[in-house]
């Protein structure tokens, strides 16, 4: 059975590994400039706000921008207002003063990497190639870990970085690399599975529960802090009009930043009928149950974003290792089974040869 999962595990690995490494190599381009935008501040300071003044700024920025599909709020790790919609971000002080917009049509090797990424520029086809390679690096991952504990007695920390470019070198940094990283590499790997075919949708407000009018009818302002004081201790952090406008109604989501398992932003959420005021739902990480939370999580997981700095930081380590661990698993798979063979193959003619010419000499010697 060893020899199955090694077989398993060498030849499996080495084509999904092509496809790993064109993966790993765009996720840190990706993770690297949401990581770059974190550290831009754009000149502001942070300065908790009151309610009150979080109501006015997100009521002002929808009324002086109409076009936005939601305005995100200061944060320590923001601290500055951006209405932001398809087309394009604007950012703005407290105050509303405009400091800079990015149109997103701008960012063509963003958008280009993205997709590579995704789906490698092959829509459907090539997201359901990038999915199930996932899933099969996904096994090939624990058949590694398998093998790994049938010698763990050999495992030492000196091994990790290889000290030469010989293949035992390099194998023996692949296994350590790949015992250390194992973690965030299937988190990256189950999610992003999990993104393409895990079930969509997720845990909504109860029907039996009242929905009382939160607010006066059009009126961001009474309507945004009517639904602060549902949950005071709640960091209100965006407001976001829904993706699929209805043409009788305009039921609007608050997103607020509260303790969770996974630390993840915005994950509580409140939605308001702008259009009469009526309460729509309201559910916080912790009611959407275990079903619910791996659905809401799996993209946040995968890609960092809403996660803090440090796990988007994790994610892109991990996959600058993993690129390293693929690498040399691919160039040891390449001098083995190919290069190594072709050499012994030609040895063994060159011998066969030799015997030939060294047989017929003595015959006709004869």
């Amino acid at each position: 059975m060893t020899k199955i999962f090694k077989l398993i595990h060498n030849w499996v690995g080495f084509f999904i590994s092509l496809i790993m490494l064109v993966v790993l190599t765009t996720g840190i381009y990706l993770g690297s400039v949401d990581l770059l935008k974190r550290f831009d501040d754009k000149g502001q300071v942070f300065s908790a706000l009151s309610n009150e003044q979080k109501a006015g700024i997100a009521a002002k920025a929808l009324s002086n921008y109409p076009d936005a599909t939601g305005v995100k709020l200061p944060t320590e790790m923001s601290p500055y207002v951006e209405t932001y919609s398809r087309q394009q971000s604007t950012f703005l002080t407290t105050e509303l003063e405009e400091l800079g917009t990015q149109v997103k049509s701008d960012n063509e090797v963003w958008r280009f990497i993205f997709f590579f990424h995704r789906n490698f520029q092959l829509s459907d086809p090539g997201k359901h190639v990038n999915a199930i390679s996932s899933i099969l690096a996904t096994v090939i991952m624990f058949i590694g870990l398998y093998l790994w504990w049938l010698i763990r007695r050999g495992f030492k920390w000196k091994h990790t970085i290889p000290k030469n470019s010989k293949n035992s070198a390099l194998i023996k940094s692949h296994i350590q690399l790949g015992l250390i990283f194992s973690i965030p590499l299937l988190i990256m790997a189950i999610s992003g599975a999990y993104i393409t075919y895990g079930p969509r949708g997720g845990a909504t407000l109860d029907d039996n529960r009242a929905k009382p009018v939160m607010g006066q009818a059009n009126d961001w302002q009474s309507q945004i802090l009517a639904a602060q004081k549902l949950w005071p201790d709640a960091e209100l952090v965006s407001v976001s009009k829904p993706r699929r406008p209805q043409p009788d109604s305009l039921i609007y989501s608050l997103n607020f930043n509260a303790s969770n398992v996974f630390a993840l932003q915005q994950a509580d959420t409140i939605k308001i009928d702008f259009e009469t005021g009526q309460l729509y739902s309201a559910i916080t990480f912790a009611e959407r149950g275990i079903k619910g939370q791996a659905i809401y999580s799996a993209r946040f997981l995968h890609d960092g974003a809403r996660m803090p700095t440090w796990y988007l930081l994790m994610l892109i380590i991990s996959s600058i290792v993993g690129t390293a661990m693929v690498s040399f698993a691919l160039l040891t798979f390449v001098r083995k089974e190919f290069i190594g063979r072709r050499a012994k193959k030609q040895s063994k003619a060159k011998t066969v040869g030799s015997a030939e010419t060294a047989t017929f000499g003595l015959g006709k010697q004869r």
